[in-house]
């Protein structure tokens, strides 16, 4: 299979588009990733139109690759990758009318294909809005198209994970973090550094996700006031990302 053609241009759409993830113009959305399984075999993206025009919308499964620094940036091509999602998820509806102040909920479905080879597969459901605006002196119509893109993982099973924290060192005021992970699939979830003396949450890193392309994920933290506190850092995965890994070790 030819390998995927990512351009510098369409790397940075996707950063810029992704900043906006939530909260873009006069489109909001309701989560930040979505999942799907064999157990998990539906989910749903609450779309709403916070604006006064009437917006047209469609979604889609879009390619994705990720790399070695774990950036995913969008396949410009239309050949489908070795793990797509996309051949994985039936949406409902794939086109809509958003009126004024207006929500849509559209579902995914999870559907696997026959022979298909245990593992996990990623896309992002590309949410394009238009609004029409005429202009009624020269009765021309524009139409501002604005995009979300949310990642989408996908697995066909139940695969193996393993994470540590392969150091966790105090340097001056910060604490420094690495956490790796070894299996056949991502991670998603929060760490936390704990007072371990009262159990007191100090700080907390939410929506972390890890993968295979980058197993080794580095944090820092601020210590502050809290420099010779004992301290305790915990990873806990996200249930809504199929998943029930914990992982914690004290700061030495």
């Amino acid at each position: 299979m030819k390998k995927p053609r990512i351009t510098f241009r369409s790397f940075i759409l996707f950063v810029l588009l992704n900043c906006v993830i939530i909260d873009a113009y006069s489109i909001s959305i309701s989560t930040r990733r979505l999942y799907l399984d064999p157990k998990s075999n539906s989910t749903f993206i609450r779309v709403h139109n916070m604006e006064d025009g009437i917006q047209n919308c469609k979604v889609s499964i879009k390619e994705t690759f990720i790399n070695k620094l774990g950036n995913i940036t969008l396949v410009t091509s239309d050949e489908v990758t070795a793990n797509s999602a996309k051949p994985l998820v039936r949406l409902a509806p794939k086109r809509f009318t958003l009126g004024t102040r207006k929500h849509q909920m559209v579902k995914l479905l999870y559907r696997r294909k026959p022979g298909l080879e245990n593992g996990e597969y990623r896309g992002v459901l590309a949410i394009q809005c238009k609004e029409k605006t005429e202009k009624s002196a020269r009765q021309v119509t524009i139409e501002p198209s604005l995009i979300h893109n949310v990642p989408v993982i996908v697995r066909t099973g139940k695969l193996p994970i393993q994470a540590e924290f392969v150091s966790t060192a105090i340097n001056g005021n910060t604490l420094h973090l690495e956490l790796k992970i070894q299996g056949q699939r991502s991670l998603t979830g929060k760490v936390a550094v704990i007072n371990s003396a009262t159990g007191e949450v100090i700080f907390e890193r939410n929506n972390l996700s890890i993968y295979a392309e980058q197993p080794l994920k580095k944090f820092e933290f601020a210590l502050g006031e809290y420099q010779n506190t004992p301290l305790l850092v915990k990873f806990t995965e996200d249930p809504k990302m199929g998943g029930d890994l914990m992982i914690q070790q004290p700061v030495n």
